[in-house]
C-alpha cells in the first residue's frame, strides 16, 4: 500500500505524519525548528529526517512504503534547494513537494478551496486562495521589511520601549522590570541605566534575529498593566488588520482561518483584529487554527488527485487529534 508522508515544518517545531490515502494518520512525530529562514537548509533537512524516521517507525512502515511526500514550509521553492536531502537518506524515494505554509493554515480550517488565511507567528502575512491556488499574498516579507504584527514585530517594539524608558528617551513601561530578567540582565534601575543597558544590547545582539519573538508573550502580559504594551498590541492588531484588507479582490464571504502562534495563543488580539475586519466589511466566518498540520495532510492528499471534502476532511482531523493525544 502507498502511504503519505506529510511534514509541516514551522519556526519551532518540524511536525512529521505518515497516513494513508483516507486520512488515517499512522504515525506522527516532532522534531526541532523548520524555518530554513531562521535554522538554515541543512538544519530543516535534519529535521526532516527526525521526525520523519520517527514517524515512519510509529507507523511501522518502510521509507520504500511512502509514495507521496509533501512538505508545508515558509520560503520560495528556490530558496528550499536541499531540504529533501534529509529524507533521501532515511530512504524516501518519492518526490519530496513543497507547499506554502500560509495555504496549509488556510486548509487545517476548512475543507473549501476558496477562502483566505492570516498567520502571525514569529513573522507574518496573508493570502487569498481560489480553487486551491494562492492568487493574492501581503506582507510575509521577513523581519526586516515587514512581518507587522507578528511575534518578532512586538517583541523589537517591546525592546524599544524598555531602551527609550531606560535611556530616559521616552516614557516609563513596566515592560522593563518583565523583559530585563528574561533577556538574563541582572540587577535593577539602582544599578544604573548603562549597566542595565550594556547587559541588554549584549543579550538581545545574541539572539539570532527572529529569536527575539520570545519576548512577545510578555507583552501581552503587561498589557492589562501598562499603557506601553497595550498600545504595541493594539498596533499589532490594526497591522494584521490592514495586511487582510490590504490582499487583492479577496471575498469577504468566504472563510479567513487564522493561525501562527501569537494569534492562537493571544485571544485577545485574535478577537480585536476579528472585529477591526467585520468593521471592514469581512463577513465570512473567521476560525482559528493551532498549526498547518491537518492542512497539510490534505494538500498531500490534493496532489495525489485525492478529492478531500468535508467528510475526508473530518475524519483526517479527528485521526490527527486521536494520534497526538498519544504523544
Amino acid at each position: 500500500m502507498s502511504l503519505f508522508l506529510t511534514v509541516d515544518a514551522g519556526g519551532t517545531s518540524t511536525r512529521a505524519l505518515v497516513h494513508d490515502a483516507d486520512g488515517t494518520c499512522m504515525g506522527y512525530a516532532v522534531a526541532g525548528g523548520g524555518n530554513p529562514t531562521a535554522s538554515g537548509v541543512e538544519s530543516v533537512a535534519n529535521a526532516m529526517r527526525s521526525a520523519a524516521h520517527t514517524a515512519l517507525r510509529q507507523a511501522q512502515a518502510e521509507p520504500a512504503d511512502i509514495g507521496h511526500a509533501l512538505a508545508a514550509m515558509a520560503g520560495s521553492a528556490v530558496g528550499l534547494t536541499g531540504v529533501e536531502r534529509g529524507l533521501q537518506q532515511l530512504g524516501v524515494s518519492a518526490e519530496l513537494r513543497i507547499g506554502s505554509d500560509l495555504e496549509a493554515i488556510l486548509f487545517a480550517g476548512t475543507a473549501a478551496l476558496d477562502g483566505a488565511a492570516l498567520v502571525s507567528g514569529t513573522g507574518a502575512a496573508a493570502i487569498v486562495v481560489r480553487g486551491g491556488v494562492t492568487t493574492a499574498r501581503s506582507d510575509g516579507r521577513g523581519w526586516l521589511m515587514g512581518d507587522v504584527g507578528s511575534g518578532y514585530w512586538i517583541a523589537r517594539r517591546a525592546v524599544r520601549a524598555v531602551t527609550a524608558d531606560l535611556d530616559s528617551r521616552g516614557p516609563r513601561t513596566s515592560l522593563t522590570e518583565a523583559l530585563l530578567p528574561a533577556a538574563g540582565v541582572v540587577g535593577d534601575r539602582s544599578a544604573g541605566k548603562d549597566v542595565l543597558l550594556d547587559q541588554l544590547v549584549t543579550a538581545v545582539y545574541a539572539i539570532p534575529t527572529p529569536g527575539i519573538a520570545r519576548f512577545a508573550p510578555l507583552v501581552f502580559e503587561q498589557a492589562p498593566v501598562d499603557e506601553i504594551a497595550r498600545s504595541i498590541i493594539e498596533d499589532a492588531g490594526t497591522g494584521l488588520a490592514d495586511t487582510v484588507t490590504a490582499l487583492d479582490s479577496p471575498d469577504r464571504d468566504a472563510p479567513l482561518v487564522v493561525g501562527g502562534s501569537v494569534l492562537f495563543h493571544q485571544a485577545g488580539l485574535r478577537s480585536r483584529v476579528t472585529e477591526l475586519l467585520r468593521e471592514r466589511g469581512w463577513t465570512g466566518p473567521v476560525d482559528a487554527v493551532s498549526d498547518g498540520t491537518l492542512g497539510a495532510i490534505c494538500m498531500n492528499l490534493r496532489s495525489a488527485s485525492v478529492t478531500v471534502d468535508a467528510d475526508r476532511h473530518a475524519h483526517a482531523r479527528t485521526s490527527l487529534r486521536a494520534i497526538r493525544s498519544r504523544i
